[in-house]
This record gives structure tokens, C-alpha cells and sequence, in this order.
């Protein structure tokens, strides 16, 4: 994949800056802001392109690590078009593409000069952008987005001028690209505000001027202080969240509703309130290093708050020592916000390994074997033969091993029954018009894939005997804002619940001026929701944030009993690279287990310590080769080895019965720990493992009981009071009981107190 048509590879060197050879140059031209900026501009055949390979990322060999602009031509990212944006004379009177080369350059310089950080992915990949973006109806976008591949910008309109034109608005969006590309904080609920407030992070701390987000773009009809937010003051004007712009500073004020993907854009809020504190008291430069810590060795996907203070906190202590001023002033900032310390309790790691019988299935590629599905043991060997159907892809097995899915030559979906004997065969579905099939671990639900290019997938529950179809798509960082892309789903696989679907996507954006931007991915689906009994949303996650140069990842498979270790195929279309590697999506710790010839499918043992895939022996035959697991269950352990000759697709299964659920972990937060009366409080449910229930006790508390999962209680009288927390689910129950965790005085003691504690809830005004 070559994004940028007839740029060659080229040697950079110096003379090239004062010459009219091909080569990169140098330009003067104004943003949208009216301010003259330096640009690095490249020359081929005569025509200039908004494209930079002088930084130090750029890689020669790989023609990858440049910054790019391009021109989306008035197109959405559901049907996106664009072109290069070009000039004869090397004059730009394009002021949106100035502002977004020239944005783009200096959040580079921003990571790399700060942290050291090789561009966005940490390894040299190139940074893109599109200008000219507009909504599918063709109307201006009023917004900007990072999509995994790269930032988005729209013109505006009735709320924002041009989005190009914020310099902390690029590096924000670019800011997601290494979110992505770390700590991959899932975006939704306080994992996706810690991601949102880690962008604002970045976009503030490059621009550094000042402590507000978007005031270069934002219009005052839209929110009268002419800030998108505002790090040191969140409800930036307003009282409530019914006022544009306002957002909570403390957890006393946090939305706890589900719009916003649970409030991503809004609970933000409050942690970058903590990162204005910490910053004014520890200074900048010292701040964002201990937060770009946090997010590269500490937080993981599902952080929650109070995780995100324990990382802050460690964080500080690895920088500057267990008793430092840093780390003292890091605990006031989140006790200030009301993000306390508690104790964690951790989810169940594993589920119980299958007790049954364990097998290998492969499909024989012989030409001169009219059999096609084999099953042997897992040390192939005493092999069976099953069908004689041509298949079309592997198969998928329930968890008890009674039935192998897959798809036939003709189209087809059918099931071979591996329990029987006869091992009868039977069509699931007579429309030929499939192109692979999953089969849910406990048989419950279907997922297919279609013959057509039509974005898809399809999802089949048996006990309701009713088909859903799922569209695909890139998800952004903006509410309700979808981006296309994705033409086709290939490989597909549900997760242990039954609620998610892993699979890999082709995506292709396509340019009107040369090569288009092809790529594979990997993505997560939610397509079940087991508390409300119905298929869900279909939101979509992607495991990475975004890919290096003519990269692509896909083949995912989970591991039989974490459901946290994944393995999937890699390839480098430009080396013709093939690896096999191992994923432990908690910490985002990659491995690569085996280095092949070919896309491997690869599938885990019953036990997770062996890794069965396609490969190529000496001969250039077709093999299934098997490699052992270490402990991580995402790095080798010895040699591989040849375990089935002329084989393809291998799929471990066992026959046995087991409980794939996890009972839950009661925890939960408070707003304020101690105040006078009467005190309001609002609690937090940070219970590991879904919980499907709670029951709370407060005594002394009004009310004192509930059933919601984050109730408002009201504390009259002082004293001091323990909190009872007992949550259910389906797999069982659990409870915690936090002794003397509320403490309510009189108000003559308080006031005392709050003269001690003056930054909150009014927080002094020569603090900077």
C-alpha cells in the first residue's frame, strides 16, 4: 500500500531545500488563523505536495513516517473520495490544509521533543490528515475526529469556524492516535472520559498557551465563553450540563447516564480539573511526563478512575521518589476532584479449562484424498475422517465439542455432528449465499458473513429464531459519528459471553488522484446483551488505534480459557513479513510467537500451552505446524514443529461441560468521604464482572437502601457510618463492607476543616 501516488522513495539531504530537483522544499503561507507558517512542502515532476518526510521518523527503505494532508473533497468517511493537494509554484492559498500540515508537524515535534516519542504509533508511522470533510448528507461537518488511520476535519458552520484552525484541536485528535497506540482506554463509561481527557491533555500541552480547548474555532453563539472546555474551570460559564460547554470538576457532579457512551465527552471533565491542579502545583513539564507514564506503563484498557490515581500516583514516585512534593501533590489533586484511593479488587482471570476429551481438527489439502475435514489427536495422530465437503474456511466448534460449523463450497452453512459416531452432516442454512460462519461457545447464537461486499455481519439467535445484521464501521471520537471504510468482514469469532464477536475487516479509502489507502484490521462487535435478553447496539471497537505503513493484522482467535489473550496473523505487504502473534488486550503486551511464510489461522489448545496453525514445510507444502505457549499464553516456548503434513485451518476443541461466567467482585466509591450535615453523596458501583444487581445498606443514610447501581444518599446527622454493598449476577454474588468509610461532622468542625482546604468547592483564584 503506497498512500502517496509517484512519491518515491528519495534520499533526503540538504541541498535539495535550495533547488528545483524532486525532493522536499520548504514553503511560507498563511493559516486560517492569518499567521504566516513555515510548511515542508515535496517536489515531483513539477507539482508541490502537502507532504513532509524531513522528520526524523521517515524511513527511506519503507517510504513510511511522512505527514500528509489531503483534500477529502466535500465527502463524508462513509463514502470518502479524496485527493492530493497540489501546487505548481509552491504557493498554498488553501489556508484549512496549511493549518492541518502545519498542526500536524508540530504535535509530532510536541511527542517527540517531550517524550521522545516516535510519532503517533511510538514507531515511526506517518501522520494523515483530510481537510474538506462534510457529513453524509453533504452539509459542512461541524466537528473532528481521529478514526484509527487519521484526523478528520470538517469546515464548521453555526457552532465552530473551520476545525483545521486549532492548533490544541489537532493535537488532541492526534492525541487519540497515541491513546490508541498505548494504553487503548476502551472508549466508553470513565475509561473513555480518561481517554478523552488524556486528548485534551495532549491538545493543551502542545499548544501551551493557555488552558482552554478549542477557543481558536468555537463560536460564542454556540457556548457564550468561546471555549470548547476549560481545564482549570470545567463548567466553563454554565451551572448544569442542560449549558453548552459545562462539564463536572468534581465526582460529586458526575453524569452517570448512558448518552455520550456513558458520558466520555462530559465526565472528562473532572480528570482534567485534576490535571490543572497537579499542573499549577508541580509545574507543566513535569505533570505531562508523569501522566504520559501512567498512559504507557500503567493503564490499560478498562482503567476506571480510581485506577487512573493509583497510576498517576505510581507514576510519580517511579519519576521523582515515594516522598516527593510530586507525589504528595498528585493525591491532593484527585482528593480534591473526589477521586479517592480504595482498594481494587481484580476480575477473575481465567475460566475453568475444558474437563473433557481434547481434539484437533484439520481440513486435508490432498489432492488425491476425496475426505476433507480430519479429526485426530491433538498430537496428530489416530485421525478420523468427517466429510468429504469442500469447505470453504475453517470450521467453528461449540465449547462442549458437539458440532463443527462451516460453510461449503457451494455457499452453504452446515454442521458435522462430532459426538456420533455416523458423524452426520446437516445444512443450516439452504441460502447460498455465505462466505464463513462462527458458532457461540454455548451454541446459542450464529454469526455469518456473506458473499456480498455489504459491510455485514450477520448474527442468528436460535431461542428467538430471528436474524440481525450488523453494519461495520470505523468508529471516531465523536458522539454518534461513524466512519466508513470498511468494505468486508473475513474471520470471525464470538468471545467466551457470547456478547462480542472478534473479527477482521478490509478497509479502503479511496482516492481520486492516485493509490487508494487499503488496509486489514481488527475489530470487537457487541451484538448480545445478555442483561436485557436481545441483541445489542453493534458498537464496535478496534484493537489498535492505527497501523504502520503497508501493515495489516487479522485472523483473531481467543484463547480457550483468558479471555484477555488473543493471537492473530501479521503482514508487511512491503517486506512479505509473516508473523504470528499474541496479544494480552488487558496491558496491550504484544509478543511474536512464531515468525512464518504465511497467514497462519491460528488456534489454542485446550490448555492455552500450544498454538496450532497453517505453515509451509521445506518442500513448499501446505502443513500444520504447532508451537508451544509460555505462561503468558502470548510468547513461544521451544521449537515449532510439524504436527499434521498436507493440512490447512487447525481447530483444538474438547468435549466437555464447563461454566463460562464469572461471579461478580463488589467495590464502590464515594463523592466525599467526610462533610458536614447534611451531606449528599453521591456513589459510584466500581464492581469487577457486570453485575446484574446491587443492594445497598446505609445506615443513617437517606434513603438508606437502594437497588440503583449508583445512588444519591443524603447523610443528616453527623457521626460515622459504614457502607454495605451486595451485587448478583447470574454466576453468583458477592458483598463489601467499608467500616467507618463516612464520616459526618457538626458544622462548627467542618468549617474549621474548610479553612484548612480552600481549592475546593471554591477553588482560590491565584492558583496558576
Amino acid at each position: 500500500m503506497d498512500i502517496f501516488c509517484g512519491c518515491h522513495q528519495w534520499q533526503y539531504s540538504e541541498k535539495a531545500n535550495n533547488t528545483q530537483y524532486d525532493g522536499p522544499v520548504t514553503a511560507n503561507a498563511l493559516d486560517l488563523n492569518g499567521v504566516q507558517q513555515a510548511i515542508n512542502t515535496y517536489l515531483e515532476n513539477g507539482k508541490y505536495y502537502l507532504m513532509d518526510i524531513t522528520q526524523s521518523m521517515y524511513n527511506t527503505t519503507k517510504n513510511d513516517g511522512y505527514i500528509l494532508t489531503l483534500d477529502a473533497e466535500n465527502t463524508s468517511t462513509a463514502d470518502l473520495k479524496y485527493s492530493q493537494i497540489t501546487s505548481t509554484n509552491n504557493s498554498w492559498t488553501n489556508k484549512a490544509a496549511v493549518s492541518a500540515h502545519y498542526n500536524a508537524l508540530h504535535a509530532y515535534k510536541y511527542l517527540k521533543n517531550t517524550f521522545n516519542r516516535n510519532s503517533i504509533n511510538g514507531g515511526g508511522g506517518s501522520i494523515i490528515s483530510f481537510i474538506n470533510v462534510a457529513e453524509e448528507d453533504g452539509a459542512s461537518m461541524e466537528n473532528a475526529f481521529w478514526n484509527g488511520k487519521a484526523a478528520f476535519y470538517g469546515n464548521g458552520g453555526d457552532y465552530f469556524k473551520p476545525l483545521a484552525g486549532a492548533l490544541d484541536v489537532s493535537a488532541h485528535e492526534l492525541g487519540h492516535g497515541v491513546i490508541g497506540n498505548t494504553a487503548n482506554l476502551e472508549y466508553e463509561g470513565q475509561s473513555g472520559a480518561i481517554n478523552e481527557a488524556y486528548a485534551d491533555n495532549f491538545g493543551s500541552m502542545a499548544e501551551r498557551k493557555n488552558w482552554y480547548i478549542g477557543e481558536d474555532v468555537t463560536k460564542t453563539t454556540f457556548i457564550p465563553t468561546g471555549r470548547l472546555r476549560d481545564m482549570s474551570d470545567p463548567h466553563n460559564g454554565g451551572s448544569s450540563l442542560n449549558d453548552p460547554g459545562w462539564q463536572p470538576k468534581h465526582m460529586s457532579e458526575v453524569y452517570t447516564g448512558s448518552s455520550d457512551n456513558g458520558g466520555v465527552h462530559v465526565n472528562s471533565g473532572i480528570v482534567n480539573y485534576a490535571y490543572y491542579l497537579y499542573a499549577t502545583a508541580v509545574t507543566r513539564e513535569k505533570a505531562e511526563k508523569v501522566f504520559y507514564r501512567a498512559l504507557t506503563s500503567y493503564l490499560n484498557r478498562f482503567s476506571q478512575f480510581i485506577d487512573l490515581r493509583q497510576a498517576i500516583v505510581q507514576s510519580a514516585t517511579d519519576l521523582y521518589g515515594e516522598n516527593s512534593n510530586e507525589v504528595t501533590k498528585a493525591n491532593e489533586a484527585f482528593d480534591t476532584v473526589g477521586i479517592y484511593k480504595e482498594e481494587q479488587t481484580q476480575p477473575a482471570e481465567s475460566y475453568p479449562e475444558n474437563p473433557g476429551q481434547d481434539y484437533l481438527l484439520t481440513y486435508d489439502v490432498d489432492p488425491d484424498n476425496s475426505n476433507t475435514l480430519y479429526r485426530s489427536s491433538v498430537l496428530g495422530t489416530s485421525f478420523v475422517a468427517l466429510t468429504t465437503t469442500l469447505m470453504k474456511g475453517k470450521v467453528s466448534v461449540t465449547d462442549e465439542g458437539n458440532f463443527a460449523y462451516f460453510v461449503s463450497d457451494n455457499d452453504r452453512i452446515k454442521a458435522v455432528n462430532l459426538k456420533t459416531a455416523a458423524h452426520e452432516e446437516s445444512e443450516v442454512s439452504p441460502d447460498a449465499m455465505w462466505d464463513n460462519v462462527a458458532i457461540s461457545r454455548d451454541g446459542k447464537r450464529l454469526a455469518a458473513i456473506s458473499t456480498d461486499i455489504d459491510t455485514s455481519i450477520y448474527v442468528y439467535d436460535f431461542e428467538g429464531q430471528q436474524w440481525a445484521q450488523f453494519y461495520l464501521y470505523n468508529p471516531t471520537t465523536q458522539e454518534n459519528l461513524k466512519s466508513g471504510g470498511v468494505l468486508f468482514a473475513d474471520a470471525i469469532e464470538f468471545d467466551h459471553t457470547g456478547e462480542y464477536i472478534i473479527f477482521d475487516s478490509f478497509n479502503s479509502f479511496v482516492s481520486t488522484t492516485g493509490d487508494s489507502i487499503n488496509y486489514w484490521d481488527i475489530g470487537l462487535i457487541h451484538i448480545w446483551d445478555s442483561k436485557a435478553d436481545k441483541f445489542a447496539d453493534g458498537e464496535i471497537v478496534k484493537l489498535y488505534g492505527s497501523l504502520p505503513e503497508n501493515v495489516s493484522i487479522g485472523n483473531p482467535v481467543f484463547s480457550k480459557n483468558s479471555p484477555y489473550i488473543i493471537a492473530f496473523d501479521y503482514w508487511d505487504e512491503g517486506t512479505d513479513e509473516y508473523d504470528i502473534l499474541g496479544l494480552n488486550i488487558e496491558n496491550m503486551t504484544l509478543n511474536v510467537i512464531y515468525e512464518n511464510t504465511t497467514l497462519g489461522y491460528p488456534s489454542f489448545s485446550k490448555l492455552d500451552n500450544k498454538l496450532a496453525f497453517n505453515a509451509y514445510n521445506m518442500d513448499d507444502e501446505q502443513v500444520v505446524g504447532v508451537i508451544g505457549l509460555g505462561a503468558d499464553k502470548i510468547s513461544a516456548s521451544g521449537e515449532a514443529s510439524i504436527l499434521v503434513d498436507q493440512a490447512q485451518w487447525p481447530v483444538y476443541y474438547a468435549t466437555g461441560t464447563r461454566v463460562l461466567g464469572f461471579g461478580p467482585n463488589a467495590n464502590f466509591t464515594a463523592s466525599y468521604k467526610s462533610g458536614k450535615a447534611p451531606l449528599s453523596i453521591q456513589f459510584s458501583d466500581l464492581s469487577e464482572n457486570e453485575p446484574t444487581a446491587w443492594q445497598w445498606t446505609f445506615p443513617s443514610g437517606t434513603p438508606s437502601s437502594s437497588t440503583q447501581q449508583n445512588p444519591l444518599v443524603t447523610y443528616n446527622t453527623p457521626g460515622i457510618y459504614s457502607v454495605t454493598l451486595k451485587v448478583t449476577n447470574a454466576y453468583g454474588n458477592n458483598s463489601v463492607t467499608k467500616t467507618g468509610y463516612i464520616t459526618v461532622s457538626n458544622t462548627t468542625r467542618v468549617e474549621n476543616i474548610e479553612n484548612k482546604i480552600m481549592v475546593y468547592p471554591n477553588p482560590v483564584k491565584d492558583i496558576r
